[in-house]
């Protein structure tokens, strides 16, 4: 076994997202959690440009379309994703012009929050409920959501300091409620005029929480 290989083999199963691509920047090998955030198959090997365009489709992948692949020989960068989750990547060319690709999830890492009384747009109320559901201080966390003409301002007005307020793709309003467990959710729904309220589960994501509202 080479020193890449136990390297490999040490990390391919943990938190780290690893992958190497050829350098024509097609997919050559790739861990478990860099395939499942990308939705590949065990055994796909796209292009680069196929990936991004595959996930776009798919509603994954990042919001802004990523830069072109660079010939320096490291580079680190913050990406958005479109299911609220930001990654740290780091690139490095390889001699034989490969590209060794390591990310991690830093959705956790602390972030400013909005001002209270801030309405926020689809996507950056994805990241904020994604850095919610990353935070332990902010469990339990619940959602509530309510109607498309229900009144923005009003709304605002009556919520805690502590929550979010967010506008879904489909123009309903939704309220983060963290620290909140269904008992206290219930009655601050029935104060907002919630049309329902969800718990939200520990490790999932803010697509997958979304998914269920």
């Amino acid at each position: 076994m080479t020193e890449d290989d136990l390297w490999w083999q040490t990390l391919t199963e943990g938190p780290l997202l690893l992958a190497l691509f050829d350098g024509r920047d097609r997919l050559l090998r790739a861990n478990a959690a860099y395939r499942q955030a990308w939705r590949l198959a065990d055994d796909a090997a796209p292009a680069w440009a196929q990936m991004i365009e595959a996930a776009r489709l798919a509603g994954t992948g990042p919001v802004e379309p990523p830069e072109r692949r660079r010939r320096l020989a490291q580079r680190g960068y913050e990406q958005v994703w479109r299911d609220g989750r930001r990654f740290w990547w780091v690139e490095q060319r390889l001699p034989d012009g490969g590209l060794a690709l390591t990310g991690v999830d830093i959705s956790a890492l602390a972030r400013p929050r909005p001002a209270t009384g801030q309405l926020l747009p689809t996507q950056a109320g994805c990241e904020l409920l994604q850095t919610l559901l990353a935070d332990p201080g902010a469990w339990p966390l619940c959602i509530a959501t309510l109607a498309v003409e229900t009144d923005a301002a009003a709304l605002l007005a009556r919520i805690r300091g502590e929550d979010g307020c967010m506008r879904l793709a489909d123009g309903r309003l939704l309220v983060m409620l963290p620290a909140t467990g269904p008992a206290q959710a219930q009655a601050l729904g029935e104060r907002l005029g919630a049309q329902a309220l969800t718990e939200a589960v520990w490790g999932e994501t803010a697509a997958a929480l979304l998914a269920r509202v």
